[in-house]
């Protein structure tokens, strides 16, 4: 008799290497904007201790413009999708929820394709609402630039087995 243990819940197994729907993306995405958020926040803050020490006195919180916020924003964003997809495949978000972003092959994306999807994602976030309509659980984005975002619980990315799951 063998027992296997597994981190993965049985109920959890079947949707392994499927594309994810939209709810599991919206939860990812919401997380990933919430990480974001965090750190403009510590942005803010520590520009605001920077200014209070160069002048006490004088001292009133600094009010940045929204085409300045939008610029930062959008640029955090960027390097942050960028920087997972391109390394582990996956956002915090993307690893909460079990996802991961592979592209055609059902490899790691590689840099260009990274930052190209991280630029189409923040430029046009409403390409994700196309996942609800497609028979194949795809965004503009995944059509556009042949990627998939998947459930796939384990650590590390294998080599994909079948080119039906992608």
């Amino acid at each position: 008799m063998t027992h296997e243990i597994s981190a993965l819940p049985i109920e959890a197994r079947p949707f392994q290497g499927k594309r994810a729907g939209i709810v599991s993306r919206v939860i990812s995405n919401s997380v990933d904007f919430a990480v974001i958020v965090l750190v403009l926040i510590g942005i803010y803050a520590s520009w605001s201790a920077f200014v209070f020490l160069r002048n006490p006195p004088g001292f009133t919180f600094p009010s940045p413009s929204f085409f300045g916020l939008f610029v930062i924003d959008a640029t955090l964003l960027i390097a942050y999708f960028t920087a997972a997809w391109a390394t582990t495949g996956r956002t915090y978000g993307d690893h909460l929820m079990g996802l991961r972003v592979i592209n055609f092959r059902g490899d790691r994306l590689r840099w260009i394709g990274a930052l190209l999807r991280a630029g189409f994602c923040v430029f046009f976030p409403i390409g994700l609402f196309w996942v609800v309509i497609s028979n194949q659980n795809r965004s503009v984005q995944d059509v556009v630039l042949r990627t998939s975002v998947i459930y796939d619980w384990r650590p590390k990315q294998p080599r994909a087995n079948s080119r039906d799951q992608v």
